[in-house]
């Protein structure tokens, strides 16, 4: 027997048609030793279900935040790293892009408060 376990974000960054396979669990035997998930396997699918979310829900966060509030225009990057989410399931790593400040403020003769 083969469970595919598929996770599918409606709403999100990526299309609602577009599915990600989170989990495959095999049992070759039909024992009662093997019944159900071990607490290894829900781990790991909690993990990966974890991963998935937090990557969907900061590629929104980050579109938001790649262009100026104030006039719109695009900002520079100056470096892309990443950084580390420690989390109930697991360490996820999400990328973390250093952009530089936007000048409209300092054009209209205003300080640039971000």
């Amino acid at each position: 027997m083969r469970l595919i376990i598929e996770a599918r974000v409606e709403g999100g960054e990526a299309r609602a048609t577009d599915a990600t396979i989170v989990a495959v669990v095999e049992r070759k035997d039909r024992s009662l030793a093997d019944l159900g998930l071990a607490l290894a396997e829900g781990r790991a699918l909690l993990a990966e279900v974890q991963s998935f979310l937090v990557q969907d829900q900061t590629a929104g966060w980050m579109k938001s935040q790649m262009a100026c509030h104030r006039c719109g225009s695009m900002l520079a990057h100056k470096d892309a790293r990443s950084i580390v989410l420690r989390t109930v399931f697991g360490k996820v790593d999400v990328p973390s892009p250093r952009l530089r400040a936007c000048n409209c403020g300092q054009r209209k003769g205003n300080r640039a408060a971000l």
